[in-house]
C-alpha cells in the first residue's frame, strides 16, 4: 500500500511540475530550418546568462574544417580565406587575424568545444537566435550584411524572361513608394464596398531579395499595417496573375481618396493619396512642389542588411531607423518642412534607391542616420561625412547641433565618397552618431534617452538653415 502511494505522489508531482523537467531540457540547434543531430559529443548548454554551442557540429554542417590540437587546447575553424582561432579559458578568439573578445572563454565537455553562441553569429557570418522558452538556437547562413555600405549596389541577377522585379514597398506620408529594377507601366485604379486603391504592375514579378527581407510569405505576398495615416489603414500586396506575370498592390482605405502616380526615370512609383469628399479616383502627375521644404530622411541599412552588430547583438538597423523616425516625427511639427523617409520598417533598399527617392521627390537635403563599428573596440565617437562642396554647410551645421548632445568623442566633419552623398544632387551628408563596437558608446546609443537628443539636434540643425518655424 505504501508503494501504490509512494507512485501516485510521483505521478502527481510530475503532473504539478512540469517545468523542472523542462528545465533540464537540451537545448537544440536549427540550421537553416534543419535540427542538427547532437548525439555525439556535448550538447548545447545554457550557462548562465550564455548559450554555449558546440564549435565541431555548427562549423562542419556549414562546410568549414576543424582542426582540434591537444597540447595547446586550441581549435582552428577554417573555410576558404576565413580562419578563426580559439582557447579553450581564454576570452578572446580571432577571426582572420583580428581578436575579438567573447562573452564567455571557450570549455571543453566531453572531447567537445563550447562557444558562446553570439560569437558563432559574428564569427562565422551567421545570424543567430535563441528561443528560451523553447530552448532553440537557430541558426541562419544567409547573414545579414555588416559592415559600412560600399560604394555601389550589390550585382543583381538579371530578371527572369525579361519581368521587372519589384526590389520594395513603403508607405510613409500618404504615399506609396514601389522601387523596382526595370521599366514598369502601372494601372492604378479604385473601387468601393470597401474603398480601395489598386495598383497593377504588369510584366512584373517579386525579386528573391523582396521575398526574403520584406514578404510575409515564400510567394511574396504579405501586408504592411499603416499606423500614421489616415487614409490608409493597410497595404497589401501579392502576385495576381501568373500569365501574364502582374504584382498586385492594394491599399485599404479609411476614407474615400484620390491617387495620383508617377514614375521616374528611375524606375520608382510614387503614388500619392489626398482625402476626398467623393468617389476614389486615379490620374497621373508629377510630384507637386507647393513651397514646402523637402527633406529626405534615410535610415541607413534595413531587411538583410543589418549594418554594424554591436556588442550586445544589436543591429546597427534597428537603430538607424529608431532615430530616423522620431526626427520624421518632429520634422511633421514644422508646416514649412515636408518630410520623406526612405524607410519606416525593416525594409531592404539598394543605395540607388534611396538616391532615386530623394531625387524623384526633388528633396532640398539629405539626411543619412549610421551608427559606425571597428574590429576593435577602441574607436569611439560622432563624426558627420559629406562628398560635394555644396553639403558642407549642412554638414557643418548638424554636426555643431548634435555633437554637444552626445557627449561623445568629435571625430570632425569629413570627406568620402559615399554613394548616397555623392549621387546626390541635393546637399547631403551621412551622420555616424557613435561606435556600436565601442563599450561606452554602445551603452548610451542604445537608449531612447540618446536617440530622442539624437533626432532633436538634427532637426535642430535643418530648422537653423532653412529659418523655419512650427
Amino acid at each position: 500500500m505504501k508503494k501504490w502511494s509512494a507512485a501516485v505522489v510521483f505521478l502527481l508531482f510530475l503532473c504539478l511540475f512540469p517545468v523542472m523537467a523542462h528545465a533540464d531540457t537540451t537545448p537544440s540547434i536549427v540550421l537553416d530550418g534543419v535540427t542538427i543531430n547532437q548525439q555525439t559529443g556535448a550538447p548545447a548548454e545554457n550557462i548562465g546568462k550564455t548559450v554555449m554551442v558546440p564549435i565541431r557540429i555548427v562549423s562542419e554542417n556549414l562546410g568549414y574544417k576543424v582542426k582540434w590540437e591537444k597540447a595547446t587546447q586550441s581549435v582552428q575553424v577554417q573555410k576558404g580565406n576565413s580562419t578563426i582561432q580559439m582557447t579553450a579559458g581564454k576570452d578572446a578568439a580571432t577571426v582572420n587575424g583580428n581578436v575579438v573578445n567573447l562573452d564567455s572563454p571557450p570549455l571543453i565537455k566531453q572531447g567537445t568545444t563550447l562557444v558562446p553562441l553570439r560569437f558563432v553569429g559574428e564569427g562565422m557570418g551567421l545570424r543567430v537566435g535563441w528561443d528560451n522558452g523553447t530552448k532553440t538556437v537557430s541558426l541562419f547562413s544567409i547573414p545579414p550584411v555588416v559592415g559600412t555600405e560600399g560604394d555601389s549596389d550589390p550585382v543583381e541577377a538579371p530578371v527572369p524572361d525579361g519581368l521587372t522585379e519589384l526590389q520594395g514597398i513603403t508607405f510613409s506620408g500618404d504615399r506609396l513608394i514601389v522601387a523596382t529594377n526595370g521599366n514598369i507601366s502601372p494601372k492604378v485604379s479604385s473601387i468601393g464596398g470597401p474603398d480601395r486603391i489598386i495598383v497593377d504592375l504588369p510584366s512584373a514579378t517579386f525579386s528573391q531579395e523582396f521575398i526574403q527581407g520584406q514578404a510575409s510569405n515564400a510567394d511574396g505576398s504579405g501586408q504592411i499595417l499603416v499606423t500614421d495615416s489616415s487614409l490608409v489603414s493597410k497595404v497589401r500586396y501579392a502576385m495576381f496573375s501568373k500569365s501574364p506575370s502582374t504584382v498586385r498592390v492594394v491599399l485599404d482605405l479609411s476614407q474615400t481618396a484620390t491617387a495620383k502616380w508617377s514614375v521616374g526615370d528611375n524606375n520608382v512609383l510614387l503614388v500619392d493619396l489626398t482625402a476626398t469628399s467623393g468617389e476614389p479616383t486615379s490620374q497621373p502627375a508629377v510630384p507637386t512642389n507647393d513651397g514646402k521644404t523637402i527633406v529626405v530622411i534615410d535610415p541607413g541599412h534595413g531587411g538583410r542588411q543589418s549594418g554594424a552588430v554591436s556588442l550586445s547583438g544589436a543591429y546597427e538597423k534597428d537603430f538607424n531607423l529608431a532615430v530616423g523616425l522620431k526626427v520624421q516625427a518632429i520634422l511633421q511639427q514644422y508646416q514649412n518642412i515636408q518630410t520623406v523617409i526612405t524607410r519606416q520598417d525593416d525594409t531592404e533598399l539598394s543605395l540607388k534607391q534611396r538616391v532615386d527617392i530623394a531625387e524623384l521627390n526633388k528633396a532640398d537635403v539629405f539626411v543619412s542616420i549610421h551608427g559606425n563599428k571597428f574590429t576593435t573596440p577602441v574607436p569611439n565617437g560622432v563624426e558627420t561625412l559629406y562628398s560635394r562642396k555644396e553639403s558642407k554647410t549642412l554638414a557643418d551645421t548638424l554636426h555643431k547641433y548634435v555633437l554637444p548632445i552626445t557627449g561623445l568623442k568629435d571625430r570632425g566633419v569629413k570627406t568620402a565618397s559615399l554613394h548616397v552623398t555623392r549621387e546626390t544632387t541635393m546637399p547631403a551628408v551621412l551622420l555616424e552618431l557613435g561606435f556600436l563596437s565601442n563599450p561606452s558608446d554602445e551603452a548610451v546609443m542604445l537608449t531612447e534617452e540618446y536617440q530622442d537628443k539624437c533626432a532633436q539636434a538634427i532637426v535642430d540643425g535643418i530648422v537653423e538653415i532653412f529659418g523655419t518655424v512650427k
